[in-house]
């Protein structure tokens, strides 16, 4: 199983203006992506937390974390202009 991280974002200026991202967040040791458990917990709010500070403009809505065995399906079906 594949889990992938997104995060609801909203524009500061314009909090009404969202959208959703997929940090590309992988194990340095490993290459492996987050588990289910570590996306739900602390490793997820780290990963939100890190990209927050590279994105300042926006504000963070929600942490979701999603399941699916094709990778690529999932970011494409998760991953939208507005949220």
């Amino acid at each position: 199983m594949f889990v992938l991280l997104s995060l609801v974002v909203c524009l500061a200026a314009q909090p009404l203006v969202c959208e959703t991202v997929t940090p590309d967040y992988v194990h340095r040791d490993t290459g492996e992506p987050p588990t289910l458990f570590e996306c739900l917990g602390p490793v997820g709010q780290d990963i939100a937390r890190r990209w927050l500070a590279e994105h300042p403009s926006y504000l963070l809505r929600r942490v979701q974390c999603s399941i699916a065995s094709d990778p690529g399906r999932l970011r494409d079906r998760i991953e939208s202009p507005r949220a």
